[in-house]
């Protein structure tokens, strides 16, 4: 009964995640309610991570503290890029994102965990050394900055100073993504498992953005 509750459970949350993304697109496209729902994005982000972790096993205190190093050390990263320019290059957020300590929204620690714990959850059984599937997560976080800078520029979640992102954001979120990967990785050694909820809000989000730059990149 409980296992049946538990499939029933993540059918129901699964269409949450995806109808989030759903509507929460073209009522991006509408402008009447566009503003509104691009404030939501934090709020997308904490449900996201939430729902991922709710079928996340087992826990334990050292996943818990690995989860909290990759909030931690995400946002500190973004404050440092934001506070000196030298890492991702020269940028700012906007309001979209919520509240900011330092010029940083605190949310995007999230997106760091909610990316990391995603794609390690999705290479969890893959015969792979650390590094490989370090390298793996590193590679994949740069490729999905490359589908939602558009988007982020095109509703002011963030802008540059200059009319695009510079090469040196993309090479940062390699080797920060890898860094981050490899203490989330060895701090949680034969401890993760493959978690489908994962792939459900990553295929949610990889549409979601390429569905936006289309359009986006078809207004130019």
């Amino acid at each position: 009964m409980l296992l049946l509750t538990k499939w029933q459970t993540f059918d129901w949350l699964a269409v949450l995640v995806i109808s989030m993304h759903f509507f929460g697109f073209w009522l991006m496209l509408w402008q009447p309610t566009s503003a509104f729902f691009v404030s939501l994005t934090p709020l997308n982000l904490m449900v996201s991570l939430f729902v991922m972790l709710y079928f996340h096993h087992p826990y334990s205190r050292q996943f818990l503290l690995s989860c909290l190093l990759m909030w931690v050390g995400g946002f500190l990263i973004e404050l440092a890029g934001v506070q000196t320019g030298l890492v991702f290059g020269r940028y700012a957020y906007g309001s979209p994102l919520g509240v900011q300590l330092w010029q940083t929204p605190l949310i995007i620690g999230v997106n760091w965990l909610l990316l990391i714990y995603a794609l390690a959850s999705v290479v969890a059984h893959r015969q792979w050394t650390l590094w490989q599937k370090a390298l793996f997560i590193g590679a994949s976080m740069t490729l999905l900055d490359v589908l939602i800078e558009p988007f982020a520029i095109h509703f002011g979640l963030w802008h540059w100073y200059g009319s695009y992102p510079p090469l040196q954001n993309y090479l940062a979120w390699f080797v920060a993504g890898t860094l981050l990967a490899v203490i989330f990785l060895w701090l949680n050694q034969n401890a993760l498992r493959g978690n489908r909820m994962a792939t459900v809000v990553l295929l949610s989000q990889i549409v979601f953005f390429i569905a936006h730059d289309l359009i986006i990149f078809s207004k130019m």
